[in-house]
């Protein structure tokens, strides 16, 4: 069942995608964390997360792989090539091995840059997001990585 549902939810976000859109993947250490992103260098950007092990920032239980998360991300100002960006998100641990399901209020900020001329498609970003779980006494998940996302496609 989960799996159907994940899978609905991939391609509903493809068949959403225009012809024009960019499409990046990504990966963040903290977590493993797979990404896949549309038109992540736009002023305004969305992504769909799912971590394969815990965070390393938290060494509790709600911290379990399988966390599957959707942002939406905007860059608020650029110096020196460096994009800070800020913005917020869901996430639920639907893909866990845990019964227990609890949902989170996700909070990311982060810096991103393009230092490669030869590899304009390349991205690498650093970014905290704390993971606000929605359920009693859990503390919040701390999430520190660094990562990168490579373009697919590009309308520009």
């Amino acid at each position: 069942m989960k799996r159907k549902l994940i899978s609905g939810f991939i391609i509903l976000f493809f068949l959403t995608i225009s012809a024009n859109a960019q499409l990046a993947l990504g990966y963040n250490t903290d977590g493993n964390t797979l990404c896949l992103s549309y038109s992540p260098i736009n002023r305004v950007w969305g992504e769909f997360r799912i971590n394969t092990r815990d965070y390393s920032q938290s060494g509790w239980s709600h911290s379990d792989r399988g966390i599957t998360q959707v942002y939406c991300l905007a860059s608020l100002f650029t110096a020196n090539g460096i994009v800070f960006y800020a913005g917020g998100g869901a996430g639920v641990n639907l893909l866990s091995t845990d019964n227990e399901k609890w949902a989170s209020i996700n909070v990311p900020v982060g810096l991103k840059l393009n230092p490669f001329s030869k590899f304009p498609g390349l991205y690498l970003f650093g970014e905290y997001d704390p993971m606000f779980v929605v359920e009693e006494d859990i503390p919040i998940i701390h999430s520190i990585s660094a990562g990168f996302r490579i373009l697919l496609t590009n309308s520009n």
